[in-house]
């Protein structure tokens, strides 16, 4: 599928191209992407993509509830001087990531062209008239939509901008369970965003028991007080379900390392670290604590 755009460079005429959904556009991957400065100018095209670290929003005293805002960092590319028009394929050009969340800048003001911007509302909505947010995932699906903020910085605590944009729906960053539930509000359903205790409301037990890394005997397996494996697949833990570490919610990916049962070597999604991002169970941070698992109501 070919994508197309307009960027309208006056305030007199705001995006309306049918392709765009409120200063945003959304691919899949293999989807081509044009995009065309207003009436034909010439103008220069910018990428802009977020830094990847840890941010924070919490401030002790702060207003409301203890929350502060950030200001997240993005690192700014020239990608074309002099065009009227831009053609983007995303997993074709290195400087992109596919899947995940960049900007385009169509002739951006002064303090958009430095290597590096810093900015507290989202881009687009900060600079509409020159800016969109380019979004694409691999699938129609959750573990789709939890690609979309893959290469997005990880945002303690949920929480809006000044302006009122919430700052994973706005695909500026997300804790871990942020994460989780953007890709169930991107599937339609009216989850808030909360911390990893209350989106327990809105979960169902995979199985009722609690599992830990048993590494008495090898292969290494998570087993229950009783001796219980988690099976994997079918009936058991499934692609898209909580691995919930009680701190620390994760998304399971992929049954690696001993099929059929869940084991350190697993593949899962999690924010954490430096933001969203792909990593086996040993290699989460969360290894040596006992989890739970859990789908989301509606999906059993």
């Amino acid at each position: 599928m070919v994508i197309s755009f307009f960027i309208f460079l006056s305030a007199a005429f705001p995006l309306t191209e049918p392709e765009v959904s409120d200063h945003c556009v959304y691919l899949q991957t293999g989807d081509t992407l044009y995009a065309s400065a207003a009436a034909g100018r010439i103008v220069d095209w910018f990428i802009a993509l977020p830094v990847k670290a840890e941010y924070g929003n919490i401030i002790p005293g702060g207003e409301p509830r203890g929350l502060g805002v950030d200001t997240l960092d993005y690192r700014v590319f020239l990608l074309a001087g002099g065009e009227s028009e831009v053609r983007l394929v995303p997993e074709d050009e290195l400087l992109l990531p596919s899947p995940g969340v960049f900007y385009l800048l169509a002739d951006p003001p002064l303090e958009l062209r430095a290597d590096t911007v810093s900015a507290v509302e989202p881009l687009h909505y900060r600079y509409p008239d020159h800016v969109i947010q380019v979004i694409s995932r691999p699938s129609d699906d959750y573990i789709g939509y939890l690609l979309e903020v893959i290469n997005t910085p990880f945002l303690m605590a949920p929480r809006f901008t000044p302006e009122g944009h919430q700052q994973a729906d706005s695909r500026l960053g997300c804790d871990c369970a942020g994460l989780a539930v953007y890709g169930r509000r991107r599937m339609g359903f009216d989850i808030p965003y909360a911390g990893p205790l209350r989106i327990l409301p809105y979960l169902i037990p995979v199985l009722p028991d609690i599992f830990a890394a048993d590494s008495s005997s090898l292969p290494v397996v998570y087993r229950s007080e009783t001796g219980e494996t988690v099976p994997v697949g079918e009936g058991g833990l499934e692609r898209g379900d909580l691995v919930h570490f009680g701190v620390q919610v994760s998304i399971f990916l992929e049954d690696r390392g001993v099929i059929g049962m869940l084991d350190p070597e697993d593949m899962l999604i999690q924010s954490w670290f430096d933001g969203p991002h792909v990593c086996i169970i040993r290699e989460s941070g969360f290894y040596d604590l006992p989890v739970r698992l859990y789908k989301w109501a509606g999906t059993e």
